[in-house]
């Protein structure tokens, strides 16, 4: 009988490396499946000082952010029904949550946290089984206080071209801008919604040539007014303070604050779900809901949260009493109808 050949000392370096590769494989698996990527407001730090630095701390589970468009709308839909996914989850406006979960057979994943005590700290305002609100947010206008001198109080005063003179910006789509020709024209807080169009559009066309500049992004209205290349601006509260916290002469008109929130949504379909559902349970406590208010000016939706704040900077958040006095609550059930609509209208009469 032959005896079996030796292998060579090539067979013997192959066979090792192939069995080094086999041990090393699940590491890499475990580390691949332990990472999630978040699409965040993108504001400087606010996200990892607040969440994504402590969360890796506490539960290995590294976090990428990723800053995407203002309204994800499409990123998402694409992810989910193309199965390549970008992003696990992300922070988005309600009314796109909501729109999110009802289009088609749903592009979101159910959070399924209802047993969870920081679930239920978040007031029913801000939560769905497919939504977990983060911050409050308020469209407000901002405005420079070298150049205006007197101080508008109403959306009438910001599209009163005659008594408040000055450079334009508005934002370039249907939501809030709708809210605020209605407004100025005229329409009442309690009959705002459902919005008449045809009203609406009428009040811009009269004040569309006074208009500089349409923003797109909230770092662009930042830094119109920031720069002075126009004197009001219509914009998240959060993107105004900035220009104020960098030292800017403008200030924020509370008046008729357009209110509505931001949260945590996990795309349907996506291998990380569960990860995502343990990051959400972290980031409703109201101590890392505090940092992050903190840091961008949005008020936290957990009212504990408040109470971690030092006063004088509670008072710049939409949740603040004064601010909240005379806010006007956003129907994000009436945009979720009409917002496909509306964006396609609005965009042909800004470009045409």
């Amino acid at each position: 009988m032959a005896k079996p050949a030796q292998p060579t000392r090539r067979q013997i370096v192959t066979g090792l490396g192939t069995a080094a590769s086999a041990l090393a494989m699940p590491t890499i698996v475990r580390a691949q499946t332990r990472r999630i990527v978040v699409r965040d407001l993108g504001i400087g730090t606010s996200f990892n000082d607040a969440y994504g630095r402590e969360f890796t701390r506490a539960t290995g589970i590294e976090v990428q952010p990723i800053t995407g468009a203002n309204d994800p709308i499409g990123q998402i839909k694409q992810m989910v029904d193309s199965k390549t996914y970008t992003w696990d989850m992300s922070i988005v406006a309600r009314q796109v949550a909501n729109q999110l979960a009802a289009d088609g057979q749903g592009y979101l994943e159910p959070l399924k946290l209802e047993s969870e005590p920081s679930w239920q700290a978040l007031p029913e305002t801000f939560r769905s089984p497919f939504y977990a609100g983060n911050d409050v947010v308020a469209t407000v206008l901002g405005y420079r206080t070298d150049r205006v001198k007197t101080p508008p109080k109403s959306w009438a005063d910001f599209l009163g071209i005659a008594k408040f003179p000055g450079r334009r910006a508005m934002r370039r789509s249907p939501v809030d801008s709708v809210e605020q020709a209605l407004l100025a024209d005229g329409a009442t807080p309690e009959k705002l919604y459902p919005l008449d169009f045809d009203r609406a559009f009428g009040k811009l066309d009269v004040i569309k040539k006074d208009i500089s500049a349409w923003w797109t992004s909230g770092a662009q209205s930042t830094q119109l007014l920031q720069s002075g290349e126009v004197d009001f601006c219509p914009s998240w509260n959060g993107r105004i303070q900035a220009a104020i916290n960098a030292g800017a002469p403008v200030a924020i008109m509370w008046e008729q604050a357009l209110w509505q929130s931001e949260g945590w949504v996990i795309l349907k379909g996506g291998p990380k779900a569960d990860l995502c559902r343990e990051f959400i349970k972290f980031a409703l406590a109201p101590e890392r809901q505090a940092i992050f208010a903190k840091a961008t000016g949005y008020g936290p939706t957990i009212p504990a949260a408040l109470d971690k704040i030092e006063p004088d900077v509670a008072k710049t958040m939409p949740t603040f009493p004064a601010n909240k006095a005379s806010a006007i609550l956003v129907d994000v059930d009436f945009w979720t109808r009409t917002r496909d609509q509306a964006t396609e209208r609005f965009t042909k009469w800004v470009v045409g």
